[in-house]
């Protein structure tokens, strides 16, 4: 591959085709002691400058340009507020500071890629004040972190973040969608991610462990012993107990704001969905396969099914045993030809009629064959009289 064939394809590069500019990153990247040591020590001891051969010292500068690329991207890729990889912008302004001294990898890897991500996200947004807009004007990152701190700009910077937290954690989510209903949205989690989105998206903002900002020490604490479920109620979004979350291996089963005790959440949930425990163990039943499978990475060997719903039914008793309220059948409208009283029977070959006393339209009909075996209901036209 030609070095700039190599220039072009690396993020940082496409407009870094100066000789001089390539040289002087060089020199920066061999005097800068904040690189990562073992990747550096990777390049191998004649990459910056004791090779003789013109050909070894592209592939070494093939090499460097590579290594700048990858350092760079990883620093822009996760910041507070977004990927940024992908703009090149800012790839060559941070390249142009970098190749002349004013900034160190350090500063870039440290809190440079979250300055440059909040500037974005309030330029995207409009929240710019006019003389903030230009960002060529900016002449180092310590401008832009300077600029960001704004008493102005602080309260949208956090609204945006924690907006971009949020989404970050949705993208990497891992779960199982149990039940997905008009009424319920109940979900098994296989990371932290999965846990989060649920504390924090929609409706009530739920404040479960695993889901904090600490939550994935609380996560890898409580899910290898068995799953966690989430479960969001769609007709009480932004209540309390619109939120639940389940831990039956520790026997835990609390509302959004976690204001219950362990026995009392049962009984609350048992009261508030009654027959729904019932659902969620069929659930897990139906999709035992894609669970063990899923939370291998979770536990060795995966979910034990059996055990998991054996788990609900001895540690959330109440839960598992509340029953569905039956909806009372509507009472059918009493037929006017039915019901006590005197009926009309006409026996339909021979057009005679009598009047027969009775309890009902059958009873009239089980007098008739009683008296007549070899009739039946179709010889005759029945009237109630009254």
């Amino acid at each position: 591959m030609k070095l700039d064939q190599l220039v072009f394809e690396a993020n940082v590069a496409a407009k870094l085709k100066d000789p001089k500019t390539i040289k002087m990153l060089t020199i920066a990247m061999r005097h800068d002691g904040t690189l990562p040591k073992n990747k550096v020590a990777a390049l191998g001891s004649a990459a910056f400058g004791s090779e003789k051969d013109p050909a070894k010292q592209e592939e070494n500068t093939q090499k460097i340009l590579k290594l700048w690329s990858d350092l760079l991207d990883d620093s822009l890729r996760s910041t507070d507020y977004g990927d940024l990889s992908a703009d090149g912008k800012f790839d060559d302004w941070l390249t142009r500071l970098y190749a002349n001294g004013v900034v160190d990898y350090e500063d870039i890897n440290g809190e440079g890629g979250d300055a440059l991500g909040a500037w974005k996200a309030l330029s995207i947004r409009g929240k710019l004040k006019e003389p903030h807009q230009d960002f060529n004007r900016f002449r180092s990152l310590k401008q832009i972190q300077q600029i960001i701190q704004d008493r102005d700009y602080r309260d949208e910077l956090r609204k945006i973040k924690d907006a971009e937290v949020i989404e970050k954690h949705k993208r990497e989510k891992k779960e199982t969608t149990l039940i997905d209903n008009d009424r319920f949205l109940i979900t098994l989690p296989y990371n932290y991610g999965a846990c989060y989105t649920f504390n924090n998206s929609a409706g009530f903002q739920a404040s479960f462990c695993t889901g904090s900002s600490s939550g994935l020490r609380w996560f890898e604490r409580y899910a290898p012993e068995g799953p966690i479920i989430s479960i969001f109620d769609k007709q009480n979004p932004d209540e309390k107990n619109g939120k639940w979350q389940m831990h039956a291996p520790t026997g835990q089963m609390n509302n959004g704001d976690q204001s219950l005790s362990y026995s009392s959440g049962d009984k609350k949930f048992a009261e508030l969905f009654p027959g729904l425990m019932k659902e969620i163990i069929k659930a897990i039943q139906s999709k035992a396969d894609e669970i063990k499978k899923n939370s291998e990475g979770v536990t060795k060997g995966g979910y034990d099914i059996t055990k998991a719903i054996a788990d609900i039914k001895d540690r959330l008793p109440y839960s598992y045993a509340s029953e569905p309220e039956k909806k009372e059948e509507p009472e059918a409208e009493q037929d006017a030809n039915d019901g006590p009283g005197t009926y009309l029977v006409t026996q339909n070959a021979s057009g005679r009629t009598a009047r027969i006393e009775g309890e009902s339209r059958a009873d009239i009909i089980q007098k008739l064959i009683t008296r007549y075996p070899d009739s039946t209901e179709e010889d005759y036209t029945i009237e109630k009289q009254n």
